[in-house]
């Protein structure tokens, strides 16, 4: 059964048409229109609607024939929610966005995204306004893209929680088993520092994955940010 979600389809071209008005308009707000800004805009905008999903050629043609009413105001909703997505980006752009990622050649060992939680030792209310750090091998890893920032700023937009997507490792040929030493790395002022370690296992592969896969994710355990001096 293939199911698809037509949200994505009017999503993805509303955005790129607002991207491309706006441009010819020489708004000053308007500070880059990149493929990232705009797919962080079609990702903002997907958020914040239901989907529409079909599975079937009826459903695609009921879709086309539902009242014209309420597709224009999906539209004009689709462009307002755009516009605020637009600004909300470009207002944040991340440090490394204009780096672009250089990807070693196959063979590679690859990594799943790490995925964790900062808690407040105290309240156990997920922390906030904090930096966390990850090594590996015990340096700064490099990230997969600049999409994935190291270190990751945990802001009230992703309460307690970080993630990290290590970019592949050159290896000699593939099947090759080898283990990696990481560490998450936080420190706060007037907070105990805290220090994880951790070991991941990765089988060289002649492919590097660069899709995202909920399925292929490293969960770490909570970590707990105390107060300087706590019992």
């Amino acid at each position: 059964m293939n199911v698809h979600n037509l949200m994505e389809e009017m999503v993805y071209s509303g955005v790129n048409e607002l991207f491309d008005t706006v441009i010819e308009s020489k708004a000053d707000w308007l500070t880059c229109s990149c493929e990232q800004c705009r797919l962080d805009t079609i990702c903002y905008v997907l958020n914040r609607l239901p989907p529409h999903y079909i599975k079937s050629g009826r459903g695609l043609a009921y879709a086309q024939n539902e009242d014209a009413i309420d597709k224009m105001q999906l539209v004009a909703d689709i462009n307002r929610i755009a516009l605020e997505g637009m600004k909300q980006v470009l207002a944040k752009k991340r440090p490394n966005h204009d780096q672009s990622a250089s990807l070693p050649k196959t063979p590679v060992f690859n990594f799943p995204t790490f995925v964790g939680r900062i808690l407040d030792g105290c309240t156990f209310e997920p922390a906030t306004n904090l930096q966390v750090q990850l090594l590996m091998e015990g340096a700064l890893a490099e990230c997969i893209d600049s999409t994935w920032s190291n270190p990751f700023t945990i802001d009230p937009h992703t309460p307690g929680t970080f993630t990290f997507w290590v970019k592949p490792v050159s290896a000699d040929k593939p099947g090759i088993r080898k283990a990696f030493s990481f560490e998450i790395l936080v420190n706060r002022e007037g907070f105990d520092t805290i220090r994880y370690y951790f070991e991941i296992a990765s089988t060289s592969e002649s492919v590097i994955r660069t899709a995202v896969n909920t399925d292929h994710s490293h969960f770490l355990p909570d970590l707990h940010l105390f107060p300087s001096g706590h019992p």
